[in-house]
């Protein structure tokens, strides 16, 4: 009967700790379960607060780009007016450069005009005595006239976007001084037959046409083309025989689109002499 007792004691005693364990663990669990769903909460919130600082900072970033690329394109759109506006002005020296040139010229061949109708007037009041025989004047030693100039440029001329005439600064010969230095003109010293003739080169670039024109008081007596279709030296060369009046002007011009090459050897040349005088 004890022992009966004993047993039924010890049973109750380990269920007792049995329903202790199950009751523990239960709390253990539901406290693991809470820690994880506040560690979830907790990665969430700061998931969603790294979001919303990314997005917050991708606009800022486009429109620092977008405003980077609109002041881009300001600037290309400022360079290419620009760029016009130097190119326009360009144009417009040359232009300006050739209407000088044309205005000192017809000044030159006024003065010659002037010069010859004074003497002829001073010639009219000699001859007015009646009864005296006054001959035209004859030349006892026919006036000497030649002249060759060279030197446009150690380098290219042209192209320009105008034509322009040319001035050959190194005097070779000029006999009678008819020939400018400085205007590139010949102007004649006596009414006669003249021989004028020129000499032109371009070099340095292939696919690309030189020109040159021979001008009488701004009207074209001839004109010359040429291809250069390798980039090596070519040269071209005509003359013509001119009945020119006294302070007639002749001289030569670069077409506008086209281009001339000189250097020290004197590739170039404008070159004229009297033949004889009528």
């Amino acid at each position: 009967m004890r022992g009966a007792v004993a047993l039924l004691v010890l049973l109750f005693c380990l269920s007792g700790a049995w329903t202790q364990e199950e009751s523990g663990g239960g709390r253990e669990s539901g406290i693991t379960q809470q820690g994880h769903s506040a560690g979830r909460e907790s990665r969430g919130s700061e998931a969603t607060e790294v979001t919303g600082e990314c997005t917050t900072m991708q606009p800022d970033i486009w429109d620092e780009m977008k405003a980077l690329r609109d002041m881009v394109m300001e600037q290309r759109e400022k360079l290419r007016t620009m760029e016009g506006r130097v190119t326009a002005c360009e144009g417009e020296v040359e232009t300006q450069k050739s209407t000088v040139m044309d205005l000192r010229i017809e000044l030159m061949v006024t003065k010659a005009k002037v010069a010859e109708l004074e003497k002829e007037n001073a010639g009219n009041e000699r001859s007015r005595p009646v009864g005296l025989c006054v001959s035209s004047p004859v030349f006892t030693d026919r006036p000497k006239v030649a002249f060759s100039a060279a030197g446009l440029n150690n380098g290219p001329i042209g192209p320009f976007n105008t034509d322009a005439n040319l001035v050959y600064t190194r005097v070779i010969t000029n006999i009678g001084k008819a020939y400018s230095p400085i205007t590139g003109a010949f102007t004649a010293p006596v009414r006669g037959v003249y021989y004028i003739r020129f000499t032109a080169a371009q070099h340095g670039r292939g696919s690309d046409y030189m020109g040159i024109y021979m001008l009488k008081n701004g009207q074209a007596i001839m004109s010359n083309y040429h291809y250069n279709s390798h980039g090596y030296w070519i040269h071209l060369s005509n003359g013509v025989i001119l009945e020119l009046e006294q302070g007639d002007v002749v001289y030569m011009r670069l077409p506008a689109s086209f281009r001339l090459y000189d250097d020290t050897k004197n590739q170039n040349i404008f070159s004229g002499f009297l033949l004889f005088t009528v």
